[in-house]
């Protein structure tokens, strides 16, 4: 053979490399292609055991169930109302109450008037109250008095605030607010009221005298 010529390695050494070549093919097709991605191709899905890093958007066409803590470092836009309260660790339910009473009677001990109850919702063990009242009355007595009014929240009142009424027919009227938290609430209700007083001594009912209440309750679970 000449320098330069070609000498073939026969058909043995051809059907060395053919098999060489199946069997290459053979290894990669019983091969896991995705390896330590922990991606596993499933009849209609796929399983992934680890981290996904997405640098663009993804879409996700169907249901996606995430069992384990999603950390989200972005803003997360979502449409309204697709939340429900009962999906919520800390879901508010609003209450609010307004009651009017007038033509009673004011002694010196402390009567709740324009009294409501509201009702804790089920599943509800706090409450943020805002009780606001205004209340008024005429001394019907001899003497110089003063009225006491104040806000009052499950039969606890706020600082009371006075005003002057004259001798024999001087009105008095003030207005006061109260804010208490309640927590370890297990249903039943709350009761707000207008608390009352006369100083030094009783004042006869009249139609003049008044107590207005409106509340509003803030419930958390």
């Amino acid at each position: 053979m000449q320098p330069g010529q070609f000498a073939p390695k026969g058909e043995d050494w051809l059907v060395r490399e053919f098999q060489t070549l199946r069997r290459e093919l053979n290894e990669l097709r019983a091969a896991n292609v995705f390896g330590l991605t922990g991606i596993r191709p499933k009849d209609g899905g796929t399983d992934l055991d680890g981290f996904v890093n997405v640098n663009g958007p993804l879409t996700v066409n169907g249901t996606q169930v995430v069992n384990g803590p999603m950390t989200i470092t972005g803003t997360l836009s979502l449409p309204a109302g697709i939340i429900g309260n009962d999906a919520l660790t800390d879901p508010l339910v609003i209450s609010t109450s307004g009651v009017s009473q007038n033509n009673f009677a004011t002694s010196t001990g402390a009567t709740a008037y324009a009294s409501a109850t509201v009702t804790i919702p089920d599943g509800y063990s706090r409450a943020d109250v805002q009780c606001m009242v205004v209340g008024g009355a005429i001394n019907s007595t001899a003497t110089g008095d003063y009225l006491y009014v104040a806000s009052s929240i499950n039969g606890v009142a706020g600082g009371e605030t006075p005003q002057a009424a004259a001798a024999s027919g001087g009105y008095a009227s003030a207005a006061a607010n109260g804010i208490r938290s309640l927590t370890g609430l297990a249903g039943g209700t709350i009761t707000v009221a207008c608390q009352i007083r006369s100083g030094g001594a009783a004042w006869t009912a009249s139609t003049s005298n008044f107590a207005n209440m409106n509340a509003v309750i803030f419930f958390r679970r």
